[in-house]
């Protein structure tokens, strides 16, 4: 919450009234009373406000505690239907049908407190006899609740609660309201009656946004700004963390010491201020450059690292408070810092720079719209045309597709997957009725229709699109000639960006009708708009066809997970015999809490490991990981999940993670066999069995609403799938485009006098042979001696030219240097008789060696 800064004044003002009021009264006493008495002094009460008026929010849908009153639409405005004045709530029930305002907790109150609540409402009246319902929740628990009957009279109500349990400071605070009719409420505030001095340290300190509380939680307590460190006069590494300069030097900013973004929003893993943070937190995570940070004092908690994580994967914002994906809004960020934030915002993430037009293009997602408190799954077409972007090298002759290798994606934090997929939809049935009024999204003229192959047809900042449909996966999208009807079928459509290895490429067409399939879930209070962004970078090295891994033939094995249980399952996935592993993941929705793999019968030590099912690790392999063996169990991988339906680490119930019948998505459904409120964790059978959750027989407080994991689509649903990328006959690619060369002429054992010349004479294959660069081009190749002081790793090369060694196997000897098929190589005048040879290597045009090479012998004839 948004809590205000200046509210310990009123507090000890009201203290010194009270001090000052209490030792009067007992001076008066002993100068009156000639007697000694002894006089009972009642406790000191202090009354503060638990609350702060400018910090109400909206109540989402999936935490609201009086969920059960919550009508399917909702229509409530803030300064319309509610509005803060005064301090006070004002409330007009004919343009609000139902408020939930939460939030937090400014202090701890012991149990014991009273709570004081005052609301009043004017003359409530309605077409029919009915009722209003007004309650109060703190910590998840109802304090108060009263129906009121409509009509009555305009009433005050100051309600004198007394708790019964602690309330810790952060602890949810809930005021609901519903009515018929038009009808106005004052909601005038709500005080706690603490017995004894209050501790102002009861406050958590409150930042307007998620990263002002980092900079002061973490950058400032560990000392990264000071003076000696990442100051603006002392910008350690060239990096300036004061608070008025630390975002824009962090986030999407190229690191000093890494070739990685400090701050890569929506990947932590990829952020070099992460892994240095994390190296220290926890040594061995992240190989690095330099040392772990902070570098002179103690490493940054396990909270705040994990807070840092949840705001890049958040979008790295710099203004406004972010959530978790998990529906626990901006508490578990709260709870990790020590502080209070507001109520988390629909932020988006920073745009991804197209590339430079000599390495790749971008595809840009149209945007659309994600209401609050909603799961969207939506399938659209866009036609794209990058042919004259695209420089011809990287294009077959007919212009058709383009070469990739490797991608780059940034999605707002929202997103639950996107997919790009390319649809084979011919140009001429782009306006099927199928696709619906094609229209602008974004830009000066969002809305109006607008010719999907005009670029310019939505002006600069706007994107044509089709209409907007549900759809998963985009099956059956179109007019039915585009994507087949299943996941497998759909797979090879998918426009990727393939491995990012050497050598390794994937076509994609230059032009044509692309379909977006669009997943995203909206956990915050207000609408957003959803962007992607997909860099697909140009392949100047085309030598190796590799293919997507999508197996998910079990993928709803984790399916019946009981309510307020773990549940681990297994599966095999074998590769075939000659396939080389490019790269490894995973995928599951939010209760897979862990994802590993292993050989199988190395179950207990996996080499893949993965505790973020939003952000899962993908594991590389470069050079790329053969299964030559023919033993089946060699080539298998063991991959497992562990599925947590809401369990808190110590073993408790967690409401907040559970399966929940009554907060699950439209798309979605399950059956409760577990109750949430009541007798919370027992058995009850069906949503209409709340009285098997009664605290007591007839307590009439129980809820039967958790489920067993479902299956399906939903990020509420779980999947269990394994990914990645793979070579089909990795050494019979490798060996049609290894070069190489054959020696036609001399023949071996070929006798020749000394003196004399021998032609020789090559067949390249795989291998161009162009002129050489002058030596000393690349830099310390003096002899053309590829060593590891030169970097040893050049990477592939198709061209070049070729050494000849006489006798010799020592690069640095005297040899012919040539880029002609056909060459004359001069024999001395003075070789002796007998066998000799010669060797030939090939070379790059810098000269270093390939590793290639042959040797030819001969026999010199005796002179005699």
């Amino acid at each position: 919450m948004n809590h205000a800064r200046n509210l310990l004044l009123p507090v000890f003002f009201l203290l010194f009234l009270v001090a000052c009021s209490g030792g009067h009264d007992a001076s008066r006493s002993i100068l009156s009373e000639p007697e000694v008495s002894v006089t009972t002094v009642p406790p000191v009460q202090t009354r503060i406000s638990l609350v702060e008026a400018a910090a109400w929010d909206y109540q989402s849908r999936t935490r609201d505690v009086f969920a059960d009153h919550r009508p399917q639409d909702i229509e409530c405005d803030r300064d319309e239907g509610w509005l803060i004045e005064d301090d006070e709530i004002e409330v007009r029930t004919d343009v609000c049908n139902y408020l939930s305002l939460t939030q937090e907790s400014l202090l701890n109150i012991p149990a014991g407190s009273r709570l004081e609540f005052a609301l009043s409402h004017g003359d409530l009246v309605y077409r029919e006899n009915s009722s209003a319902h007004a309650a109060l929740s703190v910590g998840g628990v109802i304090v108060w609740e009263q129906e009121i009957a409509i009509p009555s009279e305009g009433a005050i109500y100051r309600e004198d609660i007394e708790l019964e349990f602690e309330v810790a400071q952060r602890d949810s605070i809930e005021i609901h309201l519903h009515n018929h009719g038009s009808n106005a409420w004052t909601i005038h505030g709500l005080e706690a009656v603490v017995s004894g001095e209050f501790n102002s340290d009861a406050f958590c300190p409150a930042y307007d946004s998620t990263y002002e509380a980092i900079q002061a939680t973490v950058f400032a307590q560990h000392g990264c700004a000071s003076s000696l460190c990442h100051s603006a006069q002392n910008a350690a590494g060239e990096l300036d963390l004061s608070p008025e300069n630390s975002y824009a030097n962090l986030v999407d900013v190229v690191s000093a010491g890494s070739e990685d973004l400090r701050v890569a929003p929506r990947k932590p893993s990829d952020s070099f201020l992460y892994q240095k943070l994390a190296a220290k937190t926890q040594p061995g995570s992240y190989d690095i450059a330099g040392s772990p940070m902070p570098s002179g004092g103690e490493p940054v908690s396990s909270g705040q690292l994990e807070a840092m994580r949840l705001w890049i994967e958040a979008g790295a914002p710099e203004s406004g408070s972010v959530g978790d994906t998990l529906g626990r809004g901006e508490d578990e960020i709260e709870r990790l810092l020590g502080v209070c934030l507001p109520e988390p915002d629909a932020v988006n993430v920073i745009p991804l720079d197209p590339p430079a037009t000599d390495e790749g293009v971008q595809f840009r997602m149209p945007a659309h719209k994600v209401p609050a408190e909603e799961e969207r799954e939506l399938c659209f077409a866009v036609y794209e045309d990058f042919r004259d972007d695209i420089p011809n090298k990287y294009m077959d002759a007919a212009r058709e597709v383009f070469y990739v290798q490797g991608s780059e994606v940034r999605e707002d934090p929202f997103t639950h997957h996107n997919v790009l997929l390319y649809s084979a939809v011919p140009l001429e049935l782009i306006h099927d009725e199928s696709f619906g009024t094609w229209s602008c999204a974004g830009g000066d003229i969002s809305g109006q229709v607008c010719e999907p192959t005009d670029r310019n047809s939505c002006g600069d900042n706007g994107r044509c699109r089709s209409e907007l449909k549900d759809s998963i996966a985009c099956r059956g999208y179109g007019p039915g000639t585009g994507l087949l009807d299943t996941v497998s079928q759909i797979n090879q459509f998918s426009v990727q960006g393939g491995s990012e290895i050497e050598g390794f490429y994937e076509e994609i067409p230059t032009h044509g009708i692309f379909y977006w399939n669009s997943h995203a879930f909206n956990l915050t209070t207000e609408d957003a708009m959803h962007n992607v962004w997909r860099n697909l970078s140009f392949a100047n090295d085309k030598r190796y066809e590799s293919e997507r891994i999508t197996f998910s033939p079990h993928i709803y094995a984790g399916t019946g997970t009981a309510p307020f249980t773990k549940k681990e399952v297994c599966r095999e996935y074998t590769l075939e015999q000659g396939d080389a592993l490019l790269m490894l993941s995973s995928h599951t929705h939010k209760r897979g809490e862990l994802f590993t793999m292993a050989l199988k019968g190395q179950e207990d030590d996996p080499f893949y490991v993965s505790k973020n099912y939003d952000e899962p690790l993908e594991m590389n392999f470069d050079p790329p990981w053969e299964f030559n063996d023919a033993n089946v169990d060699s080539r298998t991988l063991v991959y497992c999940a562990v599925y947590n339906n809401g369990v808190n680490p110590d073993g408790t119930a967690n409401l907040d993670t559970v399966t929940r019948l009554s907060v699950k998505p439209s798309r979605s459904f399950c059956r409760p066999t577990a109750c949430t409120k009541g007798n919370i964790g027992a058995s009850c059978d069906g949503s209409e069995d709340h009285a098997s959750c009664d605290s007591s027989p007839g307590a009439n407080n129980g809820f039967c609403d958790a489920c067993p994991i479902s299956p399906g689509v939903t990020s509420d649903d779980e999947m269990f799938i394994l990914l990645g990328i793979k070579a089909g006959d990795y050494a019979g690619q490798v060996a049609r485009f290894q070069p190489g060369f054959a020696i036609v002429t001399p023949e071996q054992d070929q006798t020749f006098t000394a003196g004399s010349a021998i032609t020789v004479k090559l067949e390249m294959s795989n291998f161009t042979l162009v002129p050489p660069l002058p030596h000393n081009s690349h830099g310390g190749h003096d002899n053309g001696v590829d060593s590891a002081a030169d970097g040893g790793d050049h990477g592939a090369v198709d061209s070049g030219h070729y050494h000849i060694y006489l006798n010799t196997e020592d690069d640095s000897a005297e040899h012919l240097t040539d880029y002609l098929p056909e060459v004359q190589f001069p024999l001395p005048d003075d070789i002796g008789p007998g066998q000799h040879y010669l060797r030939i290597t090939l070379r790059a045009p810098d000269h270093h060696a390939l590793g290639i090479e042959q040797r030819v012998y001969f026999t010199i004839a005796n002179g005699l």
